[in-house]
């Protein structure tokens, strides 16, 4: 199963569109006061992603290196980070609800920046879908934070698998081995 494929069923598709409208949650982090202008710069392996989903009235600047930088007002920046916590928000419990492919879940806890998932398993077992669930939240987890102004080579995502049952660590990982198989 490729990553992308893997990402697809996990997360679903998620938008940048400013203009969509989020739910109203009580468990989304939203940011009420808008960010500074900013300039965004999306790595390559985001990139074909990101042109696909951000507004096309958006300045982008081709860096020739296969990244993207994004100029942003502050609103459409804020807009955009609330609405990647509410596409989190709908994939998590989309994940809940699936006990097809992720049995073992019991639930799944982001903190408030998006650098860490804690995932709680049934009796510390995961299936194979369950496992491959920490690149998705590698890529939404990095994707948050770059947006939210940290450099794309310094954006780090942390995924915890915990046995529910005693609460030990059954697994801990964070998103730079993904650039070391990259």
């Amino acid at each position: 199963m490729t990553v992308a494929f893997c990402m697809y069923l996990c997360l679903g598709c998620s938008s940048t569109d400013p203009s969509t409208e989020i739910p109203e949650t009580s468990e989304i982090p939203k940011i009420t006061e808008p960010l500074s202008d900013a300039d965004i710069t999306i790595p390559s392996v985001l990139v074909g992603e990101e042109l696909a989903q951000v507004q096309t009235e958006i300045a982008t600047t081709d860096n020739g290196d296969g990244t993207v930088t994004y100029s942003l007002n502050g609103e459409a920046l804020t807009d955009i980070l609330n609405q990647i916590a509410a596409d989190i928000a709908d994939s998590i419990q989309t994940i809940l609800d699936d006990d097809d492919r992720y049995p073992d879940i019991t639930a799944i806890t982001p903190n408030e920046d998006y650098t860490s998932f804690t995932i709680s398993l049934k009796n510390g077992q995961m299936s194979i879908y369950e496992s491959m669930l920490v690149m998705s939240f590698y890529t939404v987890g990095n994707r948050y934070q770059i947006y939210n102004g940290v450099p794309a080579d310094e954006a780090v995502t942390t995924v915890i698998y915990i046995n529910d049952s005693d609460g030990s660590v059954v697994s801990e990982s964070d998103s730079t081995s993904m650039t070391s198989q990259q």
